[in-house]
């Protein structure tokens, strides 16, 4: 079920008058950086304050977004549904006193880590349907691809075309807050300061280097697999002959057998037989 513009902006409006602060987040949370919808929107996700989610969930349930028990696992989210298949995910995070954000996460086998976003990653400002909301910087997004113990490149981020979700996320966002693409390569960028290195350029490059990595990792395994293969088949090949080489075999003694004199005499005998119908009949010695 897709997740239009104008129910963000009713939800996001919806939790800051019932007090509770709110931070877009994920895919939402990138288009609202670029102040343009780039795919369709299945959910949203949402950073709260962990002293908040109660209050989040009460002023959600009041609108018909109710709990997902299968999928809610707190403290790491707290999924909401309605009853039409949109999907609200909360990330409760607990604020300490320098300004950082700490979000309790699971990796693909379900190990719990902590996930910190800095003070200064939930300062973004982006747009939607022309209404200014509160989301997470360009920085932190692409620092969240470099650090979450997810894979960009499983089945659920690629699409059709083929390409990851969060490389095509990273590209429009160096578009619009870092650098030329073909800039990256050139060693480091500046940014706003001078001797300041550009941290979403920096980022981005992590991103880059790491999944050039990975790929180049599932390319020896694949390679690896390949000559296992390739040595299965070669024996199958030659198991084959032998077998094709034992039935010319058996068919030369049949054909030998079929042009013997004693299968010429029989045959009269063997017609008989299947005349009336014997030939399925095994005789038993008493």
């Amino acid at each position: 079920m897709e997740f239009p513009a104008q129910d963000v902006i009713w939800i996001f409006r919806l939790l800051e008058e019932d007090g509770v602060p709110v931070w877009l987040d994920g895919g939402w949370g990138i288009d609202a950086l670029l102040r343009r919808e780039t795919r369709v929107h299945r959910d949203i996700d949402l950073v709260v304050p962990l002293d908040c989610v109660a209050a989040a969930e009460l002023a959600l349930g009041r609108v018909g977004f109710l709990r997902d028990d299968h999928e809610t696992n707190m403290p790491t989210r707290l999924v909401l549904r309605s009853s039409d298949g949109r999907e609200i995910d909360v990330h409760p995070v607990t604020f300490r006193s320098d300004g950082l954000a700490v979000h309790i996460d699971t990796d693909k086998e379900d190990l719990k880590y902590a996930y910190v976003y800095s003070a200064a990653g939930l300062s973004g400002v982006g747009v939607i349907h022309g209404q200014v909301v509160r989301c997470t910087t360009a920085a932190e997004q692409i620092r969240q691809k470099v650090e979450r113990r997810y894979s960009p490149w499983a089945e659920t981020r690629i699409r059709r075309h083929g390409v990851s979700t969060d490389l095509e996320d990273i590209r429009a966002l160096l578009q619009v807050f870092g650098v030329d693409e073909g800039k990256l390569a050139q060693g480091p960028v500046p940014a706003e300061g001078p001797g300041v290195e550009n941290t979403v350029a920096g980022a981005a490059r992590q991103f880059c280097l790491r999944h050039v990595a990975s790929l180049n990792a599932q390319h020896s395994q694949l390679t690896a697999r390949h000559a296992e293969l390739l040595s299965q088949h070669v024996e199958l090949s030659a198991q084959h002959s032998r077998l094709a080489a034992r039935h010319e075999e058996l068919i030369a003694d049949f054909n030998a057998i079929r042009s013997s004199t004693s299968w010429q005499l029989t045959a009269p005998m063997r017609w008989v037989v299947r005349w009336l119908g014997l030939d399925g009949l095994r005789l038993r010695t008493q």
